[in-house]
């Protein structure tokens, strides 16, 4: 197999568990009355999760085993409490800028 089917296969099995978790948190914040009049369209969805991701170090796995080994360490408190300070602060700073100011839709 060439190097470019490999890097093709390889494509389709890398996975950012940092992206599944920021939007999880992101999902479960948004559901607290302080951010109930937050603009919650696609676009501000976007603008937080990367706002987030942006600052916080990307988890990639690529195996089963991988992904368990990185869940387990998303249970430190200081991953957590770190990635829930972040994406609080994502939430903030769209909210503040959002510059089409739907309310929550």
């Amino acid at each position: 197999m060439s190097a470019e089917k490999y890097i093709e296969n390889i494509r389709k099995k890398l996975h950012n568990h940092t992206e599944d978790i920021v939007l999880n948190s992101m999902s479960e914040l948004l559901k607290r009355e302080k951010f109930q009049n937050i603009c919650t369209c696609e676009e501000c969805l976007i603008d937080m999760a990367t706002y987030a991701l942006n600052r916080l170090p990307a988890k990639y796995v690529a195996t089963k085993k991988g992904e368990v080994f990185t869940k387990t360490a998303e249970l430190e408190q200081q991953n957590s409490v770190d990635l829930l300070a972040t994406v609080t602060r994502a939430i903030n700073v769209v909210a503040k800028d959002c510059h089409h100011n739907n309310p929550k839709e």
